[in-house]
């Protein structure tokens, strides 16, 4: 860089945004629509000011674009980019929405949230499980719809037992399919055709279970607890739909 430039380095960029296409790791962003931005990472901001250059970044509305200027390799290059709105890979908030959830064999299954977290109290950061509560706050989604499937407890039954103490880690894999929301892992339990149905989780746990025995105890479980269905009401419509649409190709 010459004396007279400034800016930041780029060492990540989300795979869901558009500067992911336009944008590459250890490029220097000197200007934003214009605006210079310090080597802190500042821009002026009223009277003798200065704010972080996200201040510009969160004025632009929902698919609006910004001009980006870039040191890369020596020379300078403008970019135009168009912003919108990323999903975190947990969501923060979760409002007028009813929990989703997949009860299988007594394991509960569910989306990591940060209001899950936040059941921890006051000081959950620091009371919820470290590694879920490190995942929520850092990592990004590498693809659209992708979601961190934990299970949230067990409901107690011979079925399960011995599985109990594996409660709040990540589900990894199905039957060696790794999951990529909660929708997916309902999916490959329900079109499971081995004889036994395996899940690993984090920390290289294991559960396995013999799936035609597992099926028959979870309507036991459920009926055990006055559970009404295995199924959150978002897993149902979306059944639903998949039934339908068999329906109609079937008679087409």
């Amino acid at each position: 860089m010459r004396p007279n430039l400034s800016g930041v380095l780029v060492s990540k960029i989300n795979p869901l945004s558009n500067a992911c296409s336009i944008l590459k790791k250890d490029d220097i962003v000197l200007k934003f629509d214009g605006v210079p931005i310090a080597n802190d990472g500042t821009v002026p901001f009223r009277n003798r000011e200065r704010i972080t250059f996200d201040h510009l970044v969160s004025m632009k509305k929902p698919n609006e674009t910004a001009v980006v200027r870039v040191l890369r390799d020596g020379e300078e290059h403008d970019f135009t980019v168009t912003l919108h709105p990323l999903q975190p890979l947990v969501p923060v908030h979760q409002f007028d929405t009813l929990p989703s959830y997949f009860i299988f064999a007594g394991l509960v299954f569910i989306p990591l949230t940060q209001p899950y977290l936040h059941e921890y109290g006051e000081d959950w950061y620091n009371t919820s499980p470290r590694r879920l509560c490190e995942r929520a706050l850092r990592d990004q989604p590498s693809k659209a719809g992708e979601e961190l499937v934990i299970l949230s407890q067990v409901l107690m039954d011979d079925i399960n037992a011995g599985y109990e103490r594996l409660a709040e880690l990540q589900v990894k894999k199905v039957n060696g399919v790794e999951v990529e929301n909660l929708k997916h892992l309902r999916r490959l339990v329900d079109d499971c055709h081995e004889e036994t149905l395996r899940f690993d989780l984090d920390d290289e746990r294991v559960i396995v279970l013999n799936y035609g025995v597992a099926k028959i105890a979870t309507s036991q479980i459920l009926k055990r607890h006055r559970i009404p269905s295995a199924l959150s009401a978002d897993l149902i419509s979306e059944q639903v739909g998949l039934e339908t649409e068999n329906v109609l190709a079937s008679t087409n």
